[in-house]
């Protein structure tokens, strides 16, 4: 009896001594094994200014700096120990306080007269031989740890977004105050419904108001069930124009300020979902026009459309429509933007009073001049509206 207690004592002291000596060395050699594996990675250059690993195998990294791409001042991750028993890899608490991201969409390069992206371009002399395929064993013997976390923080974040692809100065969207909360995030068949709530602020131009988003709901995705709500207010539609210049000119149209709440209650049941959408401009500051001078055609059009809206609307200018989707393939098109906004337009020309025998016209309206592609649709609608515009004065002149 005595032999075997020492045995188990021995055991014990050996597994000590090796799980003191490996708690050790990763405490002294962690810091560059990670930052090494950084660099491998992401090919830039990492730095990390304090790492430790506890006892029952919490992390904790401070300014961590993954050079022009992510900044951290505090990651901490708690593993559950409970669960490598299971087979499964789950996080018990990741938290990440000030992160900063930045993302940058390189412009596209130009070959033989044609745009493309920079990833998409692969020398011929570069281009790798096929890979011998995996046999059926091999990939039935590879089987990575199911993955999953419990519960996930971010404080104070931050996401840059710098589009060099749309303009030649670039523009950048920065989100800013993320504050982001997740639990039970599971990334292998789960019951648990995953819980999210996300909140920031958005800074347009400097001195002006800030935007804010909100996004709080579940989801199952077992089921294929969600429920969400999504919030942006005071979106400047000016600071965003370089992305709709090309059918919209703001200066001949006079609009110097333009502001627009959007909002969307995402529901789904069984992998249908309805996205409800409601956009609204809520701040439209147009620029008078000089003594002596003549209203441009696009600055007519804009009145004309933000009458028949007002008209609809009691005086708002406000747009509803509906996305429906899946949720394992989420698809999203202007095919229902484009419908709601034409309703809209209906509607208003028969608030105003317009003719009904002329009806059956007004799709040659908005289809004239001929259509060879979205840019040319959306002029060729604008141009419809205003034809549309131009007969319901003719019908009011008549009544």
């Amino acid at each position: 009896m005595r032999k075997l207690e020492k045995i188990i004592a021995l055991a014990i002291l050996t597994l000590a001594v090796i799980f003191g000596t490996l708690y050790i060395f990763i405490n002294l050699t962690g810091k560059a094994i990670i930052t090494k594996q950084l660099e491998d990675v992401t090919d830039r250059k990492v730095t990390i200014g304090y790492f430790d690993l506890s006892p029952t195998l919490e992390l904790e990294i401070r300014k961590l700096d993954i050079e022009g791409l992510a900044k951290v001042d505090v990651l901490y991750i708690a593993p559950d120990l409970f669960a490598f028993f299971t087979g499964k890899a789950i996080i018990s608490s990741l938290k990440l306080v000030r992160p900063e991201l930045t993302f940058t969409k390189a412009p596209p390069i130009v070959v033989n007269g044609e745009e493309t992206s920079k990833d998409s371009i692969l020398p011929v002399a570069e281009i790798p031989a096929p890979e011998a395929p995996v046999s059926d064993t091999a990939a039935k013997e590879f089987k990575p740890l199911p993955v999953g976390f419990k519960r996930i923080k971010i404080e104070n974040g931050k996401l840059n977004y710098i589009d060099q692809s749309i303009s030649p100065d670039s523009i950048k969207i920065a989100l800013e105050e993320i504050n982001f909360n997740v639990s039970n995030l599971y990334f292998f068949p789960s019951q648990a419904a995953t819980n999210f709530e996300l909140k920031g602020r958005i800074p347009w131009r400097e001195g002006q108001v800030y935007g804010q988003f909100e996004l709080e709901g579940w989801l199952n995705y077992l089921k294929k069930d969600i429920q969400a709500a999504l919030k942006i207010r005071d979106i400047d539609a000016i600071y965003l124009y370089p992305y709709y210049s090309m059918w919209v000119d703001l200066e001949k149209a006079r609009i110097e300020k333009a502001r627009l709440n959007f909002s969307a209650h995402i529901n789904g049941l069984n992998n249908n979902v309805n996205v409800e959408c409601h956009l609204e401009l809520t701040d439209l500051v147009r620029k008078p026009l000089e003594p002596g001078e003549n209203e441009e055609k696009a600055s007519r059009i804009t009145n004309k459309i933000i009458d028949i809206f007002k008209e609809v609307d009691q005086g708002k200018v406000e747009l509803n429509f509906n996305i429906k989707t899946k949720m394992d393939s989420p698809r999203f098109g202007l095919n229902t933007f484009q419908t709601a906004f034409e309703d809209k337009i209906n509607k208003g020309r028969f608030a105003a009073g317009f003719k009904a025998e002329n009806t059956l016209a007004l799709p040659l309206k908005v289809l004239e001049g001929g259509v060879r592609g979205l840019t040319d649709l959306t002029r060729a609608m604008i141009d419809g509206i205003f034809a549309i515009g131009g007969e319901i004065s003719q019908s009011n002149a008549g009544a």
